[in-house]
């Protein structure tokens, strides 16, 4: 199946009933500078294979999630996913951030395949990376670098309303959601006012409302503690050499990471507290153990989740189904997706355990704004 695009014709792989588009270029950009529209092809592009992720270390979860292959490249990263049953009519669509911290993942992996959630509920999945780290967001306005994983997430959204009539998908019914910083990015892409009129409705799951977008004097100093440390011209180290100083910034006890979006900067014009959210039709929640996968500590999840709730037009959820490790931070997303393959090799999971629901729920909420439960303050329990 070929699709043409306002860059150019893309060609993806059908299983007879969804077709996948992968690796499909959104923009490009050097390194420390905003993304910039991708130049256009003319001949028809392979969209069968997942495109590089964005530069990153392992997982600090990888105990958790189990570890990647780390595919990465930092040319070419920016790129998105489609999964379709077809270009003839207008349906809903699902454009998906994966979490990670701001430091890792991809929406190329398999964990976030959107076959099956695309094939059954008929629906649009989209996935995309963005800049990780301090390719991402290290603040440096002088150089360019002013929260450019948000600016990338951005020119997703753009590209998404310009193209996604061509997959079979509805530009005026775009629901934005994630998980963990992928939550995190996709409620302040409703809030910022560049994005918010791209943005329908919005599913959130376990983010970390606790901590704030940084602060800008504590970003910078960050960063000049980043170049010590890296000493090498930004522009001119290789990406490995980037990737091996971001982890001389942790410090002991600190749960948030160490570089995150930062308040004023691109996309975060305001904190999401002082927002009003009373429009947004939202879908929030969270698992019951997050922090077992952080080793424990206060909870920065679930707190947020009643705020945004009760602020906006919310349903809320709370994931129970219970693995090895409990239900920690993570384990609803074979669920959502129908992954439970891709996640054969992760401490976290029962692979015996039942499907539940939640993804024909996430789906149903894409297309109508209902889940199939009544809203906050009651919550639907997975279990």
């Amino acid at each position: 199946m070929d699709v043409n695009t306002t860059t150019g014709p893309v060609r993806g792989a059908t299983n007879g009933k969804v077709t996948a588009f992968r690796g499909i270029p959104y923009a490009t950009a050097e390194r420390f500078r905003p993304p910039t529209p991708h130049p256009a092809w003319t001949e028809s592009r392979d969209a069968t294979k997942p495109g590089p992720a964005a530069p990153q270390l392992q997982s600090r979860l990888s105990w958790v999630m189990g570890e990647r292959e780390l595919d990465w490249a930092e040319d070419g990263c920016l790129n998105l996913n489609v999964w379709t049953t077809g270009a003839t009519a207008k349906k809903a669509v699902l454009v998906w951030f994966h979490g990670g911290g701001f430091t890792s993942g991809s929406g190329g992996w398999d964990w976030y395949d959107g076959t099956n959630l695309a094939g059954h509920n008929d629906i649009v999945v989209v996935t995309a990376n963005y800049r990780l780290g301090a390719l991402g967001y290290l603040y440096k306005p002088e150089l360019g670098a002013d929260n450019l994983g948000p600016q990338d997430q951005g020119a997703v959204l753009r590209w998404v309303h310009d193209n996604i009539a061509a997959f079979g998908g509805d530009p005026d019914q775009i629901t934005v959601g994630g998980q963990s910083a992928g939550a995190y990015s996709a409620l302040y892409l409703a809030i910022d006012p560049a994005t918010k009129d791209l943005v329908h409705r919005l599913v959130l799951e376990s983010g970390p409302w606790a901590l704030p977008p940084t602060d800008p004097a504590t970003a910078a100093k960050t960063a000049d503690r980043f170049l010590d440390a890296l000493g090498e011209d930004p522009e001119k180290a290789t990406a490995e050499q980037i990737l091996a100083t971001v982890p001389k910034l942790a410090e002991p006890g600190m749960a948030a990471p160490p570089l995150m979006p930062v308040l004023g900067g691109a996309g975060y014009p305001r904190p999401w507290t002082d927002a009003d959210l009373s429009g947004l039709d939202v879908l929030i929640g969270h698992t019951k153990d997050e922090m077992v996968a952080f080793g424990g500590g206060p909870d920065i999840f679930e707190q947020g989740v009643h705020e945004i709730a009760k602020a906006a037009n919310g349903f809320a959820y709370r994931f129970d189904r219970s693995g090895p490790l409990g239900a920690p931070h993570c384990v609803e997303l074979p669920y959502l997706f129908g992954t439970f393959e891709a996640f054969r090799g992760s401490p976290m999971m029962d692979l015996k355990a039942a499907e539940t629901d939640f993804g024909t729920a996430v789906a149903d909420f894409t297309r109508t704004g209902d889940p199939g439960w009544n809203r906050y303050p009651e919550f639907r329990h997975f279990v």
